[in-house]
């Protein structure tokens, strides 16, 4: 082995080149020999509670330093994991006009947020009650106060519990800061909206005894509307068939059959606020205007962030330590939806609606019969959402040593309020008693300012999440083995989960037009007990053992084990393997909420082959969906298999490889619109595990609507390869280079097709590249740095075939690139440029100019600045 000068060196290395923000791998380290060891200070890895001396532990661990963040150009964490090749397809970044808009979270392995654990400073950070309590929302932590991110691409169930089934992200705050930092950036795309500025402050100072180390931030980001990009604003509105444009909607002013599903525009089309002054399309069997709402609308919400951290240590004994942090933000966006569209019910005699004449024209007359106006209320305004999420975070404890024995207690207190003010709405039963009354104006020329005042409605949404916890544990070294003593961790967990998520009344009753939401609330108790141990079976020879047990109030018990082995092949040249099960616990809100409605988009196969559709020419649509929650829900289980290598080919050169495979079984998930339309063609109308409605109750009539439930699916199981690539210390008479590359290379993604359905291995399919990579390349001479950053996503087909699986058409991938430089002044100061987008790529499109948000973003072409000064 190795003596603790290597160590030292490659400790420094690591800190010193880090990791490019994307997901650049720390070097290997290599413990120090057993002359040496006792000089070594131990480190604790995310993924083990048991210190040790080496960074490379069993299982991969991915370090982001602030350094890196700073590369990125990136001002906010959600922005720097989202684009990491370890967030495999993509996450959910703030988007506009709904409750969710204040929202950002990280899919490991393309796995779902809500299997991957977010750690701060290695305690569990509870789910945002905005999505349901169990994905955590990025965007409530701060970005100044971040000394390191350390992403686990490994199971961890059994040493963190519920949610760690893909892995882990720990964020670890700065802690020992001395001196006073205060900085400012900026960033300005070329295109419209997005505009973003930040500044810091980071502050901090120690003592014999003890340190305090605070920060203070604010983030602002302007709103971006759909009008301010070319292809997410319509397109095509001289066309004749509405189907063959886009941002068109027929919640316009039209009248819905519901016995033959077709539709007809009203005399009310006639209005300046409809697309093309009130132009009549064609559409499907019928008639229809349209309503252009990406002419309101936005894509992405503006956002305003503040946020303070505090930290401390205080020595009160030579063998105890005081330990406490605070945390506290407030996140608000501002999103914006066109005005209110929905239905409601008319009576025959009620609506003046449009028919064919035969010679090219349309006459006027009333409805025949009672139907469904699908109907855009313009008058009232565009539905405007403000979201103002409070978050406050607060961990104490101790911490003891005596000899080889430690132990430690931690008090975590968390609570999340997130609260959600709509205007613009429309209440429903107050818009079909004016309409029986005839106090409601269809024509063109709109409603009165009484009716006005009378039908709009403000909507509010509040979602708490409290939750306490309290750990213990101690860490011990016992039964001597030939190769050293044996490495131990026990510990215990109680936590506490009181979830509420409570609507207006009327939103509550399913009156609101334009709206969807019910209250819900629910609370659990956790007790776990888990243990670790580090077995050194030879001098080169590692076993990692892992054991936890969790016992929920409401739904029961889960046990998880792990095995893990790292084997020093040669000095430079580590092996390692893992195996672990894992699990997910329901949400609360998967458990109790009550039923809530939805617009989803889902093609209608089955319709359009009835008609006489081709598969190529049958578009996605919205249609009403209602969701169902499940109160028999059981926890989802999984099993994760790692195999790695690591070798140091040179003090300078470095490469990683890394083979996963997760299964996970008994999947929660609601049963989408279009897996339910998959299932209908298998198994017929009215025999789908969820509830399809056609019109006329015809199996082949015209979707009207449909019933989702939230059920325990069958399962999926997805492998791949992560590859590294580090090579630093290139010295030149111009300055010294360095590089790293890193690579996911997804083999397989099993999944089923529809609920119950065939699995096919879905790997390239739109919005599941086989692979994305980041290439970074670092230069740096006195006083000058620069680094010049690629990242990479295949392409990936347009569409599925429904009958064959077989991919039908392609869309190209995306390189991007992003350039940054610095200048160190001599008086403590650091001025930083950049460009990210160089080459201003949009999102890559679909024929229909929509695009994968999870995977891409709207910004372009995008100049930073920032200014930093230290004290």
């Amino acid at each position: 082995m190795q003596v603790n000068s290597r160590l030292a060196k490659a400790v420094r290395f690591a800190l010193v080149t880090g990791a490019a923000a994307t997901a650049l791998s720390s070097p290997v380290v290599f413990a120090a020999d057993d002359e040496s060891a006792d000089s070594v200070e131990r480190i604790q890895v995310t993924g083990s509670r048991i210190k040790r001396t080496d960074m490379e532990g069993s299982s991969p661990v991915t370090t982001i330093t602030a350094a890196d963040m700073e590369k990125s150009g990136d001002m906010s964490i959600a922005d720097v994991l989202r684009s990491s090749n370890l967030n495999t397809f993509g996450s959910d970044a703030e988007s506009s006009g709904s409750s969710w808009q204040s929202q950002a979270n990280i899919s490991l392995r393309g796995a779902g947020a809500d299997r991957t654990l977010v750690l701060l400073n290695g305690k569990r950070m509870p789910g945002s009650p905005t999505m349901g309590g169990t994905a955590v929302n990025l965007n409530t932590i701060p970005t100044a106060a971040i000394e390191r991110i350390e992403v686990l691409s490994d199971g961890a169930s059994a040493v963190y519990g519920s949610d760690a089934v893909a892995g882990v992200v720990n964020i670890i705050t700065k802690k020992d800061y001395e001196g006073l930092e205060v900085s400012a950036s900026g960033s300005l795309p070329e295109q419209d909206g997005g505009e973003e500025w930040k500044t810091h402050i980071v502050g901090g100072t120690s003592s014999d005894k003890g340190s305090m180390t605070f920060s203070f931030e604010h983030q602002s980001r302007e709103i971006i509307y759909q009008a301010d990009r070319w292809f997410s604003s319509s397109t095509n509105l001289g066309a004749s068939d509405l189907l063959d444009t886009t941002g068109l909607s027929t919640y316009a002013r039209n009248f819905r059959d519901l016995d033959t599903g077709t539709f007809s525009p009203m005399a009310a089309c006639d209005n300046e606020d409809m697309a093309e002054g009130g132009k009549i399309y064609s559409y499907k069997d019928g008639y229809a205007c349209g309503y252009d709402y990406t002419a309101e609308a936005a894509d992405h919400a503006g956002r305003d962030y503040t946020a303070g951290y505090i930290s401390g240590n205080y020595e009160l004994t030579d063998e105890i330590m005081f330990e406490g942090q605070g945390l506290f933000s407030r996140n608000e966006t501002f999103g914006r939806y066109a005005p209110a569209a929905g239905y409601f019910t008319v009576g025959a005699g009620q609506v003046e609606i449009l028919t064919p004449d035969g010679n090219g024209g349309f006459t006027s007359g009333l409805n025949e019969k009672a139907g469904r106006a699908y109907y855009r209320f313009t008058d009232v305004g565009t539905r405007d959402s403000t979201t103002i999420d409070y978050s406050t975070d607060i961990q104490i404890g101790l911490v003891g040593e005596h000899d080889d024995f430690g132990w430690d207690v931690t008090y975590h207190y968390n609570l999340a309020e997130n609260s959600n003010y709509g205007t613009g709405y429309v209440h429903r039963p107050t818009v079909e008693a004016l309409v029986e009354s005839g106090e409601f104006n269809f024509g063109p020329e709109g409603n009165s300012d009484e009716v006005i005042a009378a039908i709009s409605h403000d909507t509010l949404a509040q979602d708490t999440m409290d939750f306490q916890s309290l750990n213990a544990g101690i860490n011990f070294e016992a039964l001597e083995l030939p190769a050293g003593l044996v490495g131990w961790y026990i510990g215990t967990e109680f936590s506490q989960y009181k979830y509420s998520s409570k609507y207006d009344k009327e939103s509550t009753n399913d009156e609101v037009i334009g709206s969807a939401g019910g209250g819900a609330e629910g609370d659990r108790d956790v007790f776990a007990i888990f243990a670790e141990s580090i077995i050194p079976v030879t001098d080169d020879l590692e076993l990692n053992l892992a054991f936890r047990f969790d016992d929920y109030s409401d739904f029961g018990t889960a046990t998880t084990p792990k095995v893990a082995l790292r084997y020093q092949v040669h000095d430079d040249v580590v092996l390692r393997a893992s195996w672990g099960q894992g699990f997910r616990a329901p949400a609360l809100s998967d458990l109790y909420s009550p039923d809530s409605f939805s617009a989803d988009d889902a093609t209608d196969y089955h319709y359009c082959e009835i008609n006489g559709t081709s598969t190529s020419d049958c578009r996605e649509e919205q249609y009403d969906v209602t969701r169902t929650s499940n109160e028999n829900l059981q926890p989802e289980t999984s099993d994760f298999y790692n195999l790695g290598a690591i070798w140091n080919i040179t003090d300078n050169f470095s490469t990683k490889v890394e083979y996963y495979n997760l299964s996970i079984d008994d999947v929660i998930t609601f049963i989408s619109l279009d897996s339910l339309l998959r299932e209908e063609q298998k198994v017929g109308y009215g025999n789908t595990a969820g509830e399809i409605v056609r019109a006329g109750d015809n199996a082949d009539g015209a979707l009207i609507e449909a019933t989702t439930p939230l059920v325990n699916g069958n399962g999926f199981d997805t492998t791949g390869i992560d590859f590294n690539l580090t090579y630093t210390g290139y010295e030149t008479s111009f300055g010294d280079f360095g590089s790293s590359f890193d690579l996911t290379y997804v083999l397989s993604f099993e999944d089923e097709e529809y609920f119950d359905g065939p699995v096919n291995d879905m790997v390239g399919r739109n919005g599941l590249p086989e692979y994305r990579f980041t290439w970074v390349i670092d230069w740096s001479y006195g006083d000058h740095t620069a680094s010049l950053l690629t990242q990479y996503i295949d392409g990936q087909a347009e569409d599925t075939d429904p009958d064959t699986y077989e991919n039908v058409g392609s869309l190209e991938s995306q390189t991007t690139f992003d350039f940054s430089y610095t200048y160190m002044t001599n008086w403590n100061g650091k001025f930083s440029l950049g460009v990210r987008n160089i080459t201003n790529e949009d999102p890559v499109l679909d024929s229909y100019l929509t695009y994968d948000e999870a995977l891409y973003n709207l910004y372009g072409r995008t100049y930073t600045a920032s200014y930093t000064q230290k004290f």
